[in-house]
């Protein structure tokens, strides 16, 4: 087996586990039980020094089992010196399916009380990408056991939104309505009206495979922000596993427009892969709004399997339409043909201020390539701030690449006087 089959199967047997850590409180009736039996071994766990392979004591299960639960408070140095020491013997395996393995053992055999430090200890040294899905693991079992303790420890030590989201899922999948509550009343915006709730985003990521219902009405209560966008993604691949019809309904029935259209564009997309005529008639019959808003991924995806046939379905649309598409196709103009065809064909907008963001998407997939045609396109741009903003953004890498020629192409064509000014300084080497 190669490296890389093992580390796909060492996933596999990961995501298996978590599946397994996130279910198993389903059939347990309290955290009182999952406390009196949390200390009884599994067979697993008399198996380990066999399958390690590294040394280790057969034993440290069963010294587990006879540990006292006292909550999530860190315990004594010894018990702490002890996990410490077991996860640094797991993060040594390298045989990646052994690791997996063992893993989903150490944590199956974790007592309440050692979650605390077990995290803490596996936390120690940074946490790798290879590493990452057992951190996520850890911090979902301890959700299950005590996720009010597991949530102070992240709000405490932690300086990001992503272990208190895990957190979140865990427990609401058992109790949405308590990490909803909890959710809310810990969420300060900041001023920002616009900022979403992270903590919902993560209840949201949570229960989207067991309530459809609530996840949608959850989603549609976030403002427009990146942070509704995740919380799509995740009710967006649940809604999409039902078959397009079930997705068309559920785009259907969502109340926001701004979600209306932001879900209806990725169904689009989805459909275009296979039927890109039929996806634009989907759209179509959603109304305008809808129809501008999928043109992009419509086109993207139709350009991708047949670049003339998308193009005579744009040029057969209305101006609007036309330009909502036209960012997406110029970008697949450059990669599938050159620079000049795509700026042939934007050029029958020249001065449209509908298509600056057409002309926008022109100059950053030609910058690195047509420099000087990049520049000649930023100078159409339809205002002068977006002219000087543009061509700041593309002047340093120019002036890395070719400060002769961006100099040259400065002092001979109308450029901003601040391109001008930030050209003559010094020169660009940083």
């Amino acid at each position: 087996m190669n490296s890389k089959t093992g580390l796909f199967v060492a996933a596999w047997a990961i995501s298996c586990g978590a599946a397994f850590l996130v279910g198993r409180s389903s059939s347990e009736p309290s955290d009182a039980d999952v406390q009196a039996n949390s200390g009884t071994n599994s067979p697993a766990a008399s198996s380990r020094s066999t399958s390690r392979g590294d040394g280790s004591s057969a034993g440290r299960g069963n010294s587990r089992s006879r540990r006292t639960s006292s909550g999530s408070v860190s315990s004594s140095g010894d018990q702490l010196a002890e996990v410490r020491e077991e996860i640094q013997k797991l993060k040594s395996i390298s045989d990646p399916i052994a690791r997996a393995q063992e893993f989903l053992d150490f944590v199956k055999n974790l007592s309440p009380d050692q979650y605390l430090d077990a995290v803490d200890a596996y936390r120690e040294g940074g946490i790798n990408e290879e590493q990452f899905g057992e951190y996520r693991i850890l911090l979902t079992a301890w959700a299950q056991v005590a996720p009010l303790d597991a949530l102070d420890y992240a709000s405490e030590k932690t300086g990001t939104s992503l272990a208190r989201q895990t957190i979140l899922a865990a427990w609401a999948k058992n109790d949405t309505e308590g990490a909803v509550a909890w959710a809310r009343d810990n969420f300060e915006n900041e001023g920002d009206e616009n900022r979403a709730n992270p903590w919902i985003v993560g209840v949201i990521e949570g229960i989207s495979s067991l309530d459809l219902g609530r996840a949608t009405q959850l989603l549609e209560e976030l403002p427009f922000s990146r942070g509704r966008g995740e919380a799509l993604d995740a009710v967006f691949a649940e809604v999409t596993a039902g078959g397009n019809d079930t997705a068309k309904q559920w785009v259907a029935s969502l109340t926001d427009p701004k979600l209306k259209e932001g879900a209806a564009a990725r169904l689009a997309g989805q459909l275009a892969e296979v039927d890109p005529q039929g996806a634009a008639e989907w759209a179509a019959s959603m109304g305008p709004e809808i129809m501008k808003s999928s043109a992009g991924e419509i086109v993207n995806r139709w350009a991708d399997a047949d670049l003339p046939a998308a193009v005579d379905w744009v040029e057969g649309q209305s101006e609007d339409i036309i330009a909502s598409a036209a960012p997406s196709l110029v970008r697949q103009m450059i990669d599938q043909e050159d620079v000049v065809s795509a700026s042939n064909w934007l050029s029958d907008y020249e001065g449209n201020p509908a298509f600056d963001e057409s002309v926008r998407s022109l100059v950053r997939y030609s910058m690195n390539d047509e420099p000087a045609m990049a520049a000649d396109w930023i100078m159409k741009l339809t205002t002068e701030k977006d002219q000087t903003g543009t061509f700041h953004r593309m002047l340093g890498n120019w002036m890395r690449k070719d400060r002769d020629g961006a100099m040259d192409y400065i002092n001979n064509n109308p450029v901003p006087e601040s391109i001008k000014r930030r050209a003559g300084m010094t020169p660009e080497t940083k």
